[in-house]
């Protein structure tokens, strides 16, 4: 099954040739009937020889509605472009034409309706002139085929024509990822709320949960119908009526989207590519507000080109465009553009990025690269540009909004995986190439402290992101974790290193040390302070502090230094008197150790701070932490 769709100008017989076609009318409205004139999208189809059927949707070739026009055509595999004999190729054609252009319609014919109004000679010039206008496009070398949808000549040859276009036309692809944007919505009495449009990317099946995109909501299908018959299930590229429950007729209107998936509204902000029609007469320059169709949404917009200078008309460029409404947009998905008044059509292309924010005009140098290998549209360079944008990227929500499957994409991934050239971490992916420079920083900034600080254990994650300027820590935090996970870096505790370093004391730092330490043996429990030591061995804070990390003496708070012989100590009467008595008081503590209260009682609030201890009146009790003494 597939959707062929209609263009051209006004009057120029394109719901008469569906007629003729199909023997269905898709002017469905009173006023359309009336007036003779195609004003909102009209449906038929045809079932083909071999069992499959095309659906059709007709548009409508007015210029006032040219929106209607890109809403039926946003959702086709096909087209007909439609050129009657007796006026040739006008305006609206080429309007049209265009569109049809810019949506990257692949497949397609051309009909010169009305022959039986025009002489041969005539018919010949306006055919001649039809394959000018279409060479160099999709168009080009498809059939030209003249037809009279009041005699019936050429029918059959357009039939003919269509059924040849299913042949060639590829299998439109599940991808799992159903979306449905919605041409038409209303209420059937006795039936509820009904919407009908093309699905895209999957299929839909009765009785199942769906989500009703912007508002976020899951709903529910209760029936399907295509081509008015009722069915339980419809694959992508088939035309689709919907009877939702869980959704008033106010709270869903045309252009809103049905999604097979929970596709929450997510920042308005779009990388495209933009292509500027030679019929625009205008130049797109930052701030540019124009009139966006993706689907069937339409959704004003301002637009940021990269070149400052804008984009010219008949040139393209990248663009960054801001939405004032979301869109259920996906990688490689075309829109058109339109001026907001006076309403006409200037240009459109193709997203190649959904974007978090707005950027900087500063920073669309550096994201040219990347978007410009987008625009082929292959699975390979989209996964290398996705991985590169940062260190790591969620598995679970690697290219989802993407038009390709979950499966294809894996599969991708996993020859990376395969080749070495990618790595998985923590639930994430990471190109290996990307995390080169952040890398060598590293190591350059270790190097350094290793030389120069050859007595600390390295540096910590903090002093890194300070000196390296980091400003997405979270990343470079998981940055880290993978460098040591692959023993590219060493980590004691907090602190990173290079694996082969080992923390040393110079010669005269080393006699200061055991002098350090054996100064606070010496003082017994009546411990030193920090101000005494530096007074004995000045200049000594970083001998400290290889001495705290190497676990030969101990920190009490800010105040007092110790053995770790003599915290040990400490800790087993802590342990022997509560396990005991329950309890102890600082007099016991005192007489245990033959201290004065001025060492004791800063003993035991420190170890009340760090909840081995807990004070109630004059005693001291087990603290929370009690259990996890040992391992201090």
């Amino acid at each position: 099954m597939f959707v062929l769709g209609t263009a051209g100008h006004i009057d120029h017989g394109k719901s008469s040739l569906i007629k003729a076609m199909t023997g269905i009318d898709p002017d469905r409205l009173p006023e359309e009937k009336e007036r003779g004139m195609t004003i909102d999208l009209g449906f038929a189809w045809l079932n083909l020889p071999d069992g499959e059927r095309v659906g059709f949707v007709d548009v409508p070739g007015h210029e006032r509605f040219v929106r209607n026009m890109v809403a039926g055509a946003g959702g086709v595999n096909a087209a007909m472009l439609v050129v009657a004999a007796d006026d040739g190729w006008m305006p609206q054609t080429q309007e049209h034409f265009d569109i049809l252009r810019l949506l990257d319609i692949k497949y397609g014919l051309v009909a010169v309706t009305k022959i039986d109004l025009v002489e041969k000679d005539w018919l010949d010039l306006v055919v001649a002139d039809v394959a000018a206008k279409v060479s160099g496009s999709f168009l080009d070398g498809a059939p030209i085929s003249p037809v009279s949808s009041t005699t019936g000549e050429g029918v059959d040859k357009i039939v003919a024509a269509v059924i040849e276009i299913g042949r060639h036309l590829k299998q439109v692809e599940d991808i799992g990822k159903a979306r449905l944007f919605i041409d038409r919505a209303f209420v059937l009495t006795g039936i509820g709320v009904v919407v009908t449009g093309t699905s895209r990317g999957g299929g839909f099946s009765a009785d199942s949960d769906v989500y009703h995109f912007p508002a976020g909501k899951r709903v529910k299908i209760r029936t399907l119908q295509s081509h008015e018959e009722k069915v339980d299930r419809v694959g992508p590229g088939a035309r689709v009526a919907i009877n939702l429950s869980g959704v008033d007729r106010e709270g869903i209107n045309r252009g809103d989207v049905i999604t097979g998936f929970d596709y929450l509204p997510r920042p308005n902000f779009l990388a495209v590519h933009v292509s500027n029609l030679n019929t625009s007469a205008i130049s797109l320059k930052e701030g540019r507000k124009v009139l966006i169709i993706h689907g069937t949404t339409e959704t004003e917009a301002i637009m940021r080109p990269f070149d400052g200078a804008g984009i010219k008309p008949g040139a393209d460029g990248l663009a960054i465009i801001k939405t004032d409404d979301p869109l259920a947009a996906f990688v490689s998905d075309h829109f058109i553009a339109r001026l907001p008044t006076p309403q006409v059509t200037i240009g459109g292309g193709m997203v190649l990025d959904i974007l978090d924010r707005y950027p900087r005009r500063k920073e669309l140098p550096a994201m040219a690269d990347y978007l410009n290998r987008r625009r082929g549209g292959d699975l390979g360079e989209l996964i290398h540009t996705e991985l590169a944008k940062k260190y790591f990227m969620p598995q679970s929500e690697f290219l989802t909004y993407t038009n390709f499957s979950s499966a294809q994409i894996e599969q991708a991934v996993g020859g990376l995986l395969s080749s070495g050239e990618a790595a998985a971490f923590d639930g994430n992916l990471v190109l290996k190439e990307n995390i080169a420079d952040p890398t060598d920083s590293i190591r350059r900034e270790l190097e350094k402290t290793h030389a120069a600080k050859s007595y600390l254990k390295g540096m910590t994650a903090e002093e890194l992101i300070r000196i390296l300027r980091i400003r997405d820590q979270e990343q470079f935090l998981l940055v880290l974790k993978y460098l040591e996970s692959s023993g590219t870096l060493g980590r004691s505790r907090q602190f990173y290193h290079l694996p082969e370093f080992t923390p040393t004391l110079d010669e005269k730092l080393s006699r200061q040390a055991e002098s350090i330490v054996k100064a606070s043996q010496d003082a017994g429990h009546n411990y030193l302070t920090f101000a005494e030591i530096e007074a004995q061995f000045p200049g000594s804070r970083k001998t400290l502090d290889f001495l705290f990390e190497e676990k030969r003496l101990r920190a009490i708070g800010s105040q007092f230094v110790m053995p770790e012989s003599t915290w040990k100590e400490i800790v087993a009467y802590i342990e022997q008197a509560i396990n005991g008595q329950g309890k102890f008081t600082v007099a016991d503590f005192r007489d245990r150790f033959g201290s004065s209260r001025k060492y004791a009682l800063p003993v035991l609030e420190y170890l009340d701070r760090i909840n081995i201890t807990r004070r109630e009146g004059d005693y001291r009790v087990k603290g929370a932490d009690f259990n996890e003494r040992h391992s201090l």
